[in-house]
């Protein structure tokens, strides 16, 4: 491995895995060397459409011919884990798309395959990396909003049923994990529990009244956090045209209002607003493909850093989980029609 370039292999042909590589041409320091696809036809036809010299269904048969440090997981959610231990026993750095997994078993055994393998395990909740989430982070957690009352978050996106039909592992509980508290909500829930700490527990109503899938198409939960604030999450793809997700912030102290790409509302007792450029082009409000690259310019760079500075990447495994902790909580809750303790 060079110092100053890190060589991925790309696992994965799909829609996000050409986000990948959109992103990856932009970073010196980042080369895509191969991709593997579940079949080698469809990895062909990928590494031809963008340009990579390698490609084969296989990761272990591309690592005798291929020099590459460390592989994107970018499969269907339901097969991140499958894909890092398998990177793992090649000794092989991973970074690895959101959400880690779709159980926290699997997600266990990802981190403990890289552990034992001395390898780099990320994911990719590339929205911690926003210069206006980053502000409203550093405020919460130095105490500026002082005691914290109430964490909402609204996710409003609209997904038509040819989405959900484009590819058969969609709207699965097996590979998608769920419907949109996963899916689409997968970074601002995320966000939630960076700014706020661990859920504690959770009730919640999800039903699929607009799609033929397995899972949810809507839902509302009310969550109580460790730091004793609470909350509504509300998570859905029946919203047209859709709408760009928002957190609500409210303490002792002020509040923050944030979107996707800007600050709606900063008022916080002796602080002034920061005074940051938004984000274009960030939601994926009605279009899944209709997001930018920054976001995974950084969460790259960040853990090129950290392979090179052997340090934890931005978000490591063990944040990753508290996410998938709430989420599956929630569906436990829905199911149940009771609260249920994290």
């Amino acid at each position: 491995m060079g110092s100053d370039m890190i060589n991925f292999l790309l696992l994965g042909a799909g829609n996000i895995a050409a986000k990948y590589v959109a992103a990856v041409k932009n970073i010196p320091a980042a080369s895509i060397k191969a991709v593997v696809s579940r079949t080698a036809e469809k990895a062909e036809q990928f590494a031809a459409d963008h340009g990579i010299d390698h490609f084969s269904d296989s990761m272990e048969s591309l690592a005798k011919n291929v020099d590459f440090d460390a592989v994107i997981v970018a499969t269907p959610s339901g097969l991140h884990a499958d894909g890092v231990i398998q990177a793992a026993k090649l000794k092989k750095h991973v970074l690895c798309e959101k959400p880690l997994d779709v159980t926290l078993d699997r997600i266990d055994a990802m981190t403990k395959a890289c552990q034992d393998a001395s390898v780099k395990l990320g994911c990719a909740f590339q929205h911690r990396t926003a210069a206006h989430n980053k502000a409203a982070y550093e405020a919460v957690q130095q105490g500026r909003l002082g005691k914290i009352y109430i964490a909402n978050a609204f996710l409003k996106k609209y997904r038509s049923q040819d989405y959900y039909d484009s590819a058969a592992w969609r709207g699965t509980w097996k590979l998608d994990g769920g419907g949109p508290f996963i899916q689409q909500a997968a970074h601002t829930l995320d966000l939630m529990v960076w700014m706020m700490g661990p859920a504690k527990s959770v009730v919640a109503s999800t039903a699929t009244v607009a799609h033929n899938i397995e899972v949810e198409d809507m839902g509302h939960a009310i969550v109580k956090y460790n730091n004793g604030a609470q909350g509504v999450l509300e998570a859905s793809t029946i919203i047209q045209p859709g709408y760009p997700n928002r957190i609500e912030i409210h303490g002792e102290k002020g509040s923050i209002i944030l979107t996707d790409s800007e600050i709606v509302d900063w008022t916080v007792q002796g602080m002034e607003a920061p005074k940051l450029e938004s984000i274009s082009n960030a939601s994926g409000i009605s279009d899944p493909m209709a997001i930018g690259t920054q976001g995974h310019e950084k969460i790259i760079s960040d853990f090129i850093e950290a392979i090179q500075q052997n340090r934890e990447p931005l978000v490591p495994p063990a944040d990753a989980r508290l996410s998938l902790e709430l989420i599956l909580a929630l569906y436990e809750s829905a199911r149940q029609g009771k609260t249920v303790l994290i």
